[in-house]
């Protein structure tokens, strides 16, 4: 026997992708929302590592020897950089956060896996999520035997109306909504963001029926408008902000860091003890430690860059903001109603930032919709369903522009319009 709860994922969304791409490789994808592999540039990776040790060796009066035998060894389980961090958090994000309530993780899903494990009672507590929203947090929660219930989303975040309700029924059946996970910047899927003002309301409900909201920021960097808000957590005045901040999409994934800021107190074993202490109990039990040479690497970045990364993203946010732009207008282009005469009934979005655009169309689409497309049309589409906790999303589709090259980007939107005319019978 395995664990029963498997069943209970559905669609193994990333799986199914992937064996898409790799079986249809001359198929473009629309599907990837990996960052532009153009602005990588890995070998930096030494350069910043001997930077990074020759600064720790100078300002500990280390030798260098010293320095170096540390970091091939088991080290902090928060982490080695947490100061480095700090600073780069009030720069760029106007955080305000102490290096002990800094945790750094292996990537921001084990951000996801630590806050839950260490806050969750599985009988007691429920975790609620967005609607569509990214899958790595709830499926892991229903693995684990957690309670997850989902909240709809619109075009500013999560209802907040249906969000109290949720709250009151889940009290009526005496049980607690112990954390909301949102997205607020550039929502993975929809690629909508929360405004200032819902940003307050959800610090207020918050406070109100006493639940902590757990922040994922892996987009906030991608802004295409120019005026940017704070996430939740500056805005945070009674810290019920629990923030997870990636960086995989704004500098490399296969560094596999990212962060977890928890600078609250809680109840524990009749005593009042800081979160990031037990988060950090926790992790001692799942990875032990974030890898020191990836910390190392990511340390000389920061000092190289005076503890800030809006000059090292520059490039790359102008260059995907273009490839929004080129996506939008083809679709203006393919989609006008002098080209195509179903488009009255096909909508999308304008994302300020991110990596997606939400397609709605007059028909279904699943899984055999992305095969066919893929094999007749030459081009790799998600369906909005696979991001849906309780079913939803079966008319929508996302695009995800990151990834793509830029000559690619017509040469996909027409494919796709010809695949709409066959599901709309349009010759």
């Amino acid at each position: 026997m395995v664990n029963p709860l498997l069943s209970r994922l559905g669609e193994d969304v990333m799986g199914f992708l992937n064996e898409i791409q790799i079986k249809y490789p001359n198929a473009i994808s629309l599907a990837s929302g990996r960052p532009d592999e153009r602005y990588f540039d890995i070998r930096d990776f030494a350069s910043c590592f001997n930077l990074y040790v020759d600064t720790v060796a100078r300002e500990e009066g280390k030798e260098r020897e010293a320095v170096l035998n540390n970091l091939g060894q088991y080290n902090r389980t928060k982490g080695i950089i947490n100061q480095l961090l700090v600073k780069y958090l009030k720069n760029d994000e106007e955080l305000d956060v102490r290096p002990e309530d800094v945790i750094v993780t292996v990537g921001t899903q084990e951000a996801m896996i630590l806050a839950v494990t260490t806050l969750c009672d599985r009988e007691k507590d429920v975790i609620i999520v967005e609607d569509p929203t990214y899958v790595g947090l709830p499926h892991f929660a229903i693995i684990a035997g957690y309670q997850v219930a989902a909240v709809g989303v619109n075009k500013d975040g999560i209802c907040l109306q249906s969000l109290e309700e949720k709250i009151t029924y889940f009290k009526e059946l005496g049980k607690q909504v112990k954390a909301v996970y949102v997205i607020p910047d550039y929502q993975n899927p929809t690629g909508n963001s929360m405004p200032d003002e819902n940003r307050h309301k959800l610090l207020d409900l918050s406070a109100k029926h006493n639940f902590y909201i757990l922040e994922d920021n892996a987009y906030g960097d991608y802004n295409y408008q120019g005026k940017r808000s704070l996430p939740l957590k500056a805005l945070d005045k009674d810290r019920r902000v629990i923030y997870m901040r990636s960086f995989s999409k704004t500098l490399y994934p296969s560094l596999r860091l990212g962060l977890i800021v928890a600078d609250q107190q809680v109840q524990y074993q009749g005593a009042e003890v800081a979160l990031s202490e037990l988060i950090t109990k926790t992790k001692g039990y799942t990875t032990v430690n974030t890898p020191s040479i990836s910390q190392a690497v990511m340390g000389g970045l920061l000092i190289k860059h005076h503890c800030s990364l809006s000059a090292v993203n520059t490039d790359k946010v102008a260059a995907i903001r273009n490839k929004r732009d080129l996506l939008l207008a083809a679709l203006d282009a393919c989609l006008s109603a002098a080209q195509f005469p179903g488009a009255k009934d096909i909508s999308w979005n304008i994302p300020e930032g991110g990596f997606f655009i939400t397609i709605n169309t007059p028909f279904k689409v699943d899984k055999n919709d992305v095969i066919l497309c893929a094999e007749r049309y030459g081009v790799i589409f998600t369906p909005m369903s696979f991001f849906y906790l309780n079913g939803g999303g079966d008319n929508d589709i996302r695009l995800a522009f990151s990834y793509l090259s830029p000559d690619d980007i017509v040469p996909a939107i027409e494919r796709l319009t010809s695949f709409f005319k066959y599901k709309l019978n349009i010759n």
